[in-house]
């Protein structure tokens, strides 16, 4: 299988004129090409040929993650690879068939494997470190995947949510209510942002790594307002330390790391799984397993 990917920091810089794939989560950025090719920069990892599949596998499985099975990290690659093909059809063509039997691959490695493991999603875990009562005023600020993730595990709350593309926001307000929550606030982009801080009791940030957001939570949440920043760990952002009510990524990571027997179990085998996947996949491209209707989706 040709196939090559390099792995860098979470933050590397964006590469628009190379001919390469980008995938960026809050925790890695993957540069993936069908050829060989070169990007200034130092990558922790590279990997090429079936040793590729098989990292591209793990990741798209959850178990690269440091929330080991989560869920979210498939729907990103998803969602990523289809704003690519739209963007760029003759640059995804050549990854055209890779991601075809990778979405094949990962749904079965999911349903073997990682289903019932708990503790899995990014929203889970929040839930369990910000503790929401439903008299609670919830702000979510951003409207990507994360925040979808994030978002119904509020939703028992006042929560309000707010982007500054409309059109994420509708993306998102569809998502909840597909999902039985039509009581979620939808605030307008040009919303007085700094009183609605002032007013939260939780505010989670799932945004990006030094946004302007950073400051203006830090600078208008009340004393005992907790925050979440789903944006990186503890050491990569700016906030103030020995504060009991700022919470990170750190905080979700080590509260995962609670985890039965059973569970260790389970991932193991899926690891060793995508192991034995990707090495049948690169002596014989006959394996076939049938795509669900929503992931032919993406390549109609």
């Amino acid at each position: 299988m040709e196939l090559h990917i390099e792995e860098y920091r979470a933050h590397a810089p964006l590469e628009p004129q190379t001919p390469v794939f980008e995938i960026r989560t809050c925790q890695r950025t993957l540069k993936i090409s069908a050829r060989p090719f070169e990007i200034e920069g130092s990558p922790r990892r590279r990997f090429s040929g079936a040793e590729a599949y098989e990292f591209l596998l793990r990741f798209a499985s959850g178990l690269e993650s440091e929330i080991k099975g989560e869920t979210d990290v498939f729907g990103q690659v998803k969602t990523a690879f289809r704003d690519f093909s739209t963007a760029h059809p003759e640059r995804s063509g050549e990854l055209h068939s890779v991601f075809q039997i990778l979405f094949e691959d990962t749904k079965e490695i999911r349903a073997q494997y990682l289903q019932g493991i708990g503790g899995n999603t990014y929203g889970a875990l929040a839930r369990r470190v910000l503790d929401p009562q439903p008299s609670n005023r919830v702000l979510l600020l951003g409207a990507g995947q994360i925040a979808k993730s994030v978002a119904p595990y509020f939703a028992d709350a006042a929560l309000k949510v707010f982007n500054r593309s409309s059109e994420r926001l509708m993306e998102l307000q569809v998502s909840l209510h597909q999902k039985g929550y039509a009581g979620v606030t939808i605030l307008a982009p040009d919303a007085d942002l700094p009183s609605e801080i002032s007013s939260a009791d939780i505010i989670l940030l799932a945004t990006p790594v030094g946004s302007p957001l950073d400051s203006l939570v830090l600078s208008h949440r009340n004393s005992g307002t907790r925050v979440l920043h789903l944006g990186g760990r503890s050491e990569d952002l700016n906030l103030p330390s020995n504060e009991q009510d700022l919470f990170t990524l750190s905080d979700l990571f080590s509260l995962e790391k609670e985890q039965s027997s059973l569970r260790e179990k389970k991932i193991s085998k899926a690891m060793e799984a995508c192991r034995q996947r990707a090495l049948l996949r690169s002596l014989a491209r006959s394996i076939h397993i049938h795509h669900g209707w929503e992931d032919l989706a993406y390549f109609n």
